[in-house]
């Protein structure tokens, strides 16, 4: 097989990779072995190598960092505290015996605990978070005129 064919096959398997992922970090490497192909018309194997590794090394220090700050989606962090007291909206009925239950709070999924085993909280009543117990929250329903 002919050197440029390995590094033309090579940056398109990279260029699908970087189709097939989010991150934006496999098309420095694919613009890389595509710069060592062309190398492979004047230049033998250790220099075709020596411009993949630079022009792919070069391409991820000098842009990672702002392709990081243009597809940044951090998850919107929350400390537990702030939802304790919240009113939150059941998502799925919760029902200790069946270990079902979902809540909505703040924008947030929680899977969701009654206070009482002998109670059970139907899809679309309102609720207050009372506490946080690991990934879960102990919610109690809140009754029409109060909570109960």
């Amino acid at each position: 097989m002919e050197p440029y064919i390995f590094w033309l096959i090579l940056g398109v398997v990279l260029v699908v990779a970087e189709i097939l992922t989010p991150t934006f970090f496999f098309f420095w490497f694919a613009l890389g072995a595509f710069a060592a192909a062309g190398v492979s018309f004047v230049s033998g194997t250790v220099l075709q190598i020596i411009t993949f590794m630079c022009v792919s090394g070069v391409l991820v220090l000098l842009t990672r960092p702002l392709t990081k700050k243009l597809t940044k989606s951090e998850p919107r962090k929350i400390h537990i505290d702030e939802i304790i007291g919240e009113e939150a909206i059941v998502i799925e009925t919760i029902d200790n015996k069946r270990g079902t239950g979902l809540v909505k709070v703040k924008g947030e999924i929680w899977r969701a605990y009654s206070d009482s085993d002998e109670v059970t909280i139907e899809e679309g009543q309102k609720v207050t978070i009372l506490k946080v117990e690991g990934a879960h929250v102990v919610v109690r329903k809140i009754e029409r005129g109060g909570e109960a």
